[in-house]
């Protein structure tokens, strides 16, 4: 997540002085324990970040470059967010599978626009590999019977 802290002050009538304050709680993730991640496909793109540890994940979602705000979720549930716009209805989900690879998962309808009349919806199902957890490792009663 990345956020801009500033201050705003008026230095005389209908002047004034924008100046970044640094706060390293706010500005930057500069834990080792969590890992960032962004994928743009099509009209969509999602960016944020998992924390390796808990598998907390924020992320931000945006349509047609249109921001639909911070996603708050564990990777290992799922993150659900189903669209009902005029441009674009359907289901986008942020999903870790097997505890090492976090995926993108796109079933909506996306509308596409006509030169004459209304335009008509068409299908737009995606599955996106985002990126692979090499630091997540399953404790060894979780392994399937692989000795590690």
């Amino acid at each position: 997540m990345k956020a801009l802290l500033v201050q705003r002050s008026a230095t005389e009538h209908g002047v004034y002085k924008i100046n970044q304050v640094e706060n390293p709680a706010l500005c930057g993730n500069k834990s080792k324990d969590r890992m960032p991640f962004s994928l743009t496909t099509g009209i969509f793109t999602v960016s944020g970040s998992l924390h390796t540890t808990t598998l907390e994940m924020e992320a931000t979602l945006a349509v047609h470059k249109m921001d639909m705000g911070i996603l708050y979720g564990y990777a290992n549930h799922g993150v659900k967010v189903d669209i009902d716009l005029n441009m674009v209805k359907g289901r986008i989900e942020l999903r870790l599978t097997g505890l090492d690879e976090l995926w993108l998962h796109i079933d909506t309808k996306v509308l596409q626009v006509a030169e004459q009349g209304l335009g008509e919806f068409i299908e737009y199902k995606k599955a996106h590999l985002i990126q692979e957890l090499p630091g997540i490792r399953c404790a060894p009663w979780v392994s399937d019977g692989v000795h590690l």
